[in-house]
């Protein structure tokens, strides 16, 4: 299976107007050369597993899914040219690494940290509610 990213525009309307829009179709090189044909499925822009709605890449990729999308942005911007299509690949990249975890000074439970200023948060809300 030699996955790959087939990158397309398309203009929606927004309530500040008309924008530009990068989709991300998965296709498989491996089924045909032409585009409708090797069609997989798209790539979302969040990899929620606990989603409301059903997401057809995590359901065909599964466990693999986060792996899988990482590959294929890094691939995709090697090769890719326009401006505004690498600025969309980075930010989904951005959101699809690890959050940095921390673990509270007081209690020890591992929290997700926030940013304060130039500072982290160190204690859980439990015991900065205390």
């Amino acid at each position: 299976m030699r996955l790959e990213l087939l990158v397309s525009k398309r203009w929606i309307k927004r309530a500040s107007g008309f924008v530009e829009e990068a989709v991300f179709a998965v296709v498989d090189l491996d089924k045909a050369k032409t585009y409708p044909i090797n069609f997989v499925c798209l790539l979302p822009k969040t990899l929620d597993k606990v989603h409301k709605i059903p997401n057809r890449f995590i359901e065909i990729y599964g466990k693999e899914s986060c792996q899988i999308a990482v590959d294929l942005l890094t691939n995709a911007l090697r090769v890719e040219d326009d401006v505004k299509v690498r600025d969309e690949i980075e930010k989904r990249l951005k959101s699809l690494l690890p959050k940095p975890t921390a673990k509270c000074a007081v209690c020890g439970c591992v929290i997700e940290p926030r940013r304060f200023g130039r500072s982290f948060q160190t204690t859980c809300l439990n015991c900065r509610n205390k």
